[in-house]
């Protein structure tokens, strides 16, 4: 079920990331600190490519939101082809709404590779209304290796 749950996540990410790939982004609406204006933003498959095991490293990535936190907005999915980060928001001192999910955003923050405890992963699945995949990711017992991205500012565009 979480293999499923993972190639469902890239596969909406894919399909809608297809509509909208070739289009300028427009931000809309931004959280958290002001975007830096140096740097251009990279893709979130080219971020994770160029970080180096065991290493954090700050970036300005951008992708589709596939997945929000629905208790609060205090994390997101964002994807790019079948690369994917959990994002989640520095000191805890902003949320994104909790229908962001399929826009796409400029994220501005520290990725890193992270392991998320089976209690962990199965809390976000909790968070994001999905109660058989916490059942299962409980029972499996299982740490899941996935990136990370404390963000400082979040830029998002309005598709709907």
């Amino acid at each position: 079920m979480i293999n499923k749950l993972r190639v469902t996540l890239v596969a909406l990410g894919l399909a809608a990331g297809i509509a909208v790939a070739d289009d300028a982004f427009v931000a809309h609406q931004s959280f958290g600190d002001t975007m830096p204006a140096e740097g251009e933003a990279v893709s979130l498959q080219t971020a994770i490519s160029a970080l180096e095991t065991g290493q954090a490293q700050e970036v300005k990535v951008m992708g589709q939101i596939t997945e929000v936190c629905q208790a609060k907005g205090c994390w997101m999915l964002l994807v790019d082809g079948e690369s994917y980060a959990r994002i989640t928001f520095k000191d805890y001192a902003f949320f994104v709404p909790t229908e962001t999910s399929m826009q796409r955003a400029v994220v501005y923050g520290v990725l890193e590779d992270a392991t998320l405890s089976a209690n962990e992963a199965a809390h976000f699945a909790q968070d994001a209304g999905n109660a058989e995949a916490r059942d299962e990711l409980l029972a499996a017992g299982k740490s899941i290796r996935e990136y990370s991205l404390v963000a400082a500012a979040v830029q998002l565009e309005n598709r709907l």
